[in-house]
């Protein structure tokens, strides 16, 4: 492989993992709840483990976001805030 080739893959990569890190999935108790943090509507696929998904959020971007309403985050390899 090209030197040039393997900087434009690393360069791929660093931003796509800059992109992953800002995603926090949000669940919430009730989609009320979703709709308060801007949800544009709630998904109910994991209900009984981790609440209403609250999907297409945008306030919470980050774990001070999530503490800021008054959540809990969860940060490994994914981020997830449950309010």
């Amino acid at each position: 492989m090209k030197q040039s080739t393997v900087c434009l893959l690393l360069a791929v990569l660093l931003c796509s993992s800059a992109v992953a890190d800002a995603l926090v999935f949000a669940y919430a108790s009730t989609c009320a709840r979703c709709k308060s943090i801007g949800a544009s509507y709630c998904g109910y696929g994991t209900l009984r483990t981790k609440g209403v998904s609250c999907d297409g959020q945008r306030r919470i971007n980050s774990c001070a976001d999530c503490q800021r309403y008054g959540g809990r985050c969860v940060s490994s390899a994914i981020t997830e805030c449950f309010i």
